[in-house]
């Protein structure tokens, strides 16, 4: 059992890592090639200056991808040691909560460090050669003269007078800035819905599959504890005289089942599943609850109709109305038709009647009593004094089997920081990277507005007012965006044993917005300072 949850748990991360990497990298390359194409744009004048001096084009090419270059590679080579050995040594540590482990082995894949690298360097060296191409297209008078601002132009807003009228100029002037600058407008909406996608992803992850427990021995098996009999009974024979008295005393209810591992066979192939059939249907309510994924509640199936779990009729192509077939170890066959498709997260099941095992196969023997105890019930003393039981041969509590499974889930906290601390990562670099890019851009702008007397706090709201609407936008495409991510990873999560309720709760929503906006309101504070240091003189230079 513990190598089949171990299998189980892993199969999360994964998941996880088929996909996570990929999302990630795309984003910091898109971060890459923006901060190589400014660079370029910035030393402009220099590039100017060289290229009167008579240095060749190739020359002075080969100083920026040298630059970009060794920034690619050596940020490769550092990304490489901290992915084969910090993530890891977290992700072992956590399960080592759970499971006892010997030493972590590291293993190298030499592949996907060469693609990784492939990529970085064409990201970088290839946006740096374009830009130093591009500039060097010019000669070298205009180089070394600063490049000149972007034109504003009207913006639809304009034409829609009910709005724009009722905006003051500030806010008229952001609205402006913000079409304006269409590259750092999808630069930044892109990179910002990348950090709260992940974010979603992230909670959504945990949310479904942490809560699996509760809902399988809370929601569907109502009952307490499980009881295993040694021979069991026939249909219509008297209780057991022992268990029935224990019952009796601890003012337990329990009803007898059949449950048996039997072969689903169908055209993509055949799995092991759990059936059980119970011996009064009209009672299995109080111990079992049959309902669709919307909460419906499903009938008991009758003679010659089945009740098949979710996860394993998604998987078989099973729908309402087909006729299954399953076949015991003896092979003997069943063919029954399908009337529900039942919620259940923990191992696969098919719900049969009594008389169908019978009719088509043979007597019906009920080895399994579930035990439902009143609330105020020690469960672990009763199981004790059931376990004494004449005739009994093993207890199972569920609470036990709660408190297993949801140790293991509770792993995946440890993932989620991961998550967090990467998208916080890959936002902080984003904001950072275009904030910068924004101020440099517009120095003679700020500088202007400065000797016009606005404040420190005007002036910063200012410039940062119009981050906070990208970061506001990049926040709404984010959900949308992961939303869609979380369902793609949870498809790649495939567990045997487990099926996940595939959920994203609004706290989660939430949680991404709140820690987004924050990572912006920080890079903000920190970029306060550099607008204070904006010379006031530099309003005085101007373009001929």
């Amino acid at each position: 059992m513990g190598y089949v949850c171990l299998k189980n748990d892993s199969g999360v991360v994964k998941g996880i890592a088929n996909v996570f990497p990929v999302f990630f990298f795309l984003v910091a390359a898109l971060i890459c090639m923006t901060t190589m194409n400014r660079m370029v744009e910035e030393q402009r004048t220099q590039i100017g200056v060289l290229k009167a001096l008579g240095f060749s084009e190739g020359k002075i090419m080969g100083k920026y991808l040298f630059y970009s270059g060794s920034a690619a590679i050596s940020g490769t080579l550092i990304g490489y040691v901290l992915g084969i050995h910090f993530f890891p040594l977290v992700i072992i540590t956590a399960y080592g909560i759970v499971y006892k482990m010997g030493g972590i082995y590291y293993v190298s894949d030499l592949p996907l460090v060469l693609v990784s690298l492939t990529v970085a360097v064409l990201c970088s060296v290839g946006t740096t050669w374009l830009s130093c191409h591009k500039e060097l297209k010019e000669v070298a008078a205009d180089l070394m003269r600063p490049k000149a601002p972007k034109a504003g132009k009207r913006v639809f807003l304009e034409h829609v007078p009910f709005i724009w009228k009722r905006l003051k100029f500030l806010q008229k002037v952001s609205v402006r800035n913000i079409v304006r600058y269409k590259k750092r407008f999808f630069m930044m909406v892109i990179g910002i819905s990348g950090c709260t996608a992940l974010l979603v992803m992230g909670f959504g992850v945990r949310d479904s599959v942490v809560a699996v427990a509760d809902q399988q021995y809370e929601e569907i098996q109502l009952y307490n504890i499980g009881v295993t009999l040694k021979d069991g009974k026939m249909p219509g024979e008297a209780d057991l005289k022992s268990l029935d008295s224990v019952l009796e005393k601890e003012n337990a209810a329990g009803m007898y089942a059949m449950e048996k591992t039997i072969d689903l066979v169908t055209d993509k192939g055949t799995k092991s599943i759990h059936m059980v059939a119970v011996e009064n249907p009209d009672e299995v309510g109080d111990f079992i609850s049959l309902h669709t994924k919307k909460q419906e509640p499903i009938a008991y199936p009758k003679e010659g109709e089945a009740v098949l779990s979710k996860k394993v009729a998604e998987t078989y192509a099973v729908k309402k109305g087909d006729t299954i077939l399953l076949r015991d170890s003896d092979n003997n066959e069943m063919h029954l038709k399908v009337t529900g498709i039942c919620e259940n997260h923990i191992y696969n099941y098919v719900y049969i009647a009594p008389e169908s095992y019978e009719k088509q196969i043979g007597d019906v023997v009920f080895k399994n009593v579930y035990v439902r105890l009143p609330d105020a019930s020690d469960i672990h003393e009763v199981s004790a004094v059931l376990m004494k039981a004449d005739g009994v041969t093993a207890v199972t509590v569920n609470s036990d089997m709660l408190s297993r499974i949801s140790q293991m889930m509770s792993c995946m906290n440890y993932i989620v920081i991961i998550i967090i601390i990467c998208a916080g990562a890959l936002a902080f670099i984003v904001l950072y990277n275009l904030n910068n890019i924004n101020i440099t851009e517009r120095v003679r702008e700020i500088a202007t507005i400065k000797v016009l007397g606005f404040y420190p706090k005007e002036t910063a709201s200012y410039v940062f007012r119009e981050n906070m609407v990208l970061t506001a936008i990049g926040c709404g495409l984010g959900l949308i965006l992961g939303k869609w991510f979380h369902r793609f990873v949870m498809v790649e999560i495939q567990i045997d044993m487990v099926s996940f309720n595939v959920q994203i709760n609004a706290v989660s929503y939430l949680f991404s917005v709140l820690l987004t906006m924050g990572f912006a309101w920080i890079v903000n504070c920190m970029m306060t300072g550099k607008l204070e240091r904006i010379n006031m003189a530099e309003s005085l230079k101007s373009i001929d």
